[in-house]
């Protein structure tokens, strides 16, 4: 049991800091974590204390529930609301924001 949530904690924290555009380098530093640490966790190899997982949450912007969810189905909703958050990140990048453009316009 205590590997699967390890599992599931670390493929999620690699989830949000790729949908974040944060490196594991970038995102270890700010939660002030070294970044072997941070490979060892998102891999499944290690869990994190409880304050480690409050500062992951708010450096990712979500909640501690979403890093430790295991839900195999991915709802309309938190779909919708990934990338609502992805497009306020993208908000300040005109370059992203033409290629974002470009590819939803292929989807339509």
């Amino acid at each position: 049991m205590k590997e699967q949530i390890c599992e599931i904690l670390g493929e999620n924290i690699k989830k949000y800091r790729k949908l974040r555009g944060f490196t594991q380098e970038k995102l270890a530093e700010a939660i002030e974590l070294e970044i072997k640490s941070l490979s060892l966790i998102e891999t499944g190899n290690c869990f994190v204390s409880a304050k480690t997982l409050a500062k992951l949450a708010s450096t990712l912007n979500v909640t501690p529930a979403a890093l430790l969810d295991n839900s195999d189905t991915e709802t309309v909703e938190r779909l919708y609301e990934d990338a609502q958050k992805a497009l306020e990140l993208l908000k300040n990048n005109p370059a992203k924001l033409k290629i974002l453009n470009y590819v939803l316009n292929g989807l339509l």
